[in-house]
């Protein structure tokens, strides 16, 4: 049986690479043919998915990915599931400094991989945005 918290623990050590950008990192928990899609993208394979991620550090200078609700089920030694997370990155344009936030929905693929378990696909969709000036 497995424990109810890997889908949580990968989403958290998926929030945590991106933020930190430890992107190598995200290869620990990724399987080699690891793909992901998103609004007007996809990514085939793990090397492609680790180079995608240099753009948050091109554009942003912080993120943070906040886990929230996640509900799935096990099928032996595969998982299906969504996990909500609101993502906020930092920019700045024209001289001020700017929000952009994302509602998020992951449908997650976790599988068993050489004796840990790793996404196979983590699939995204975008529920909204807003993009506004930072207060100081």
């Amino acid at each position: 049986m497995q424990e109810v918290d890997i889908p949580r623990k990968l989403a958290l050590l998926y929030a945590r690479c991106a933020d930190d950008r430890h992107f190598v990192g995200m290869r620990d928990i990724i399987t080699p043919g690891f793909t992901q899609r998103g609004p007007d993208w996809h990514c085939e394979g793990a090397d492609a998915f680790v180079a995608q991620l240099d753009y948050l550090e091109a554009n942003f200078s912080a993120t943070l990915h906040l886990v929230g609700n996640q509900l799935g089920s096990w099928s032996g030694d595969s998982y299906l599931g969504e996990t909500y997370c609101l993502a906020t990155h930092i920019f700045e344009r024209d001289g001020v400094g700017r929000k952009l936030e994302m509602g998020i929905r992951y449908r997650d693929d976790i599988v068993a991989y050489e004796g840990s378990y790793r996404y196979a696909s983590r699939d995204l969709t975008v529920v909204w945005t807003s993009d506004q000036a930072l207060v100081s």
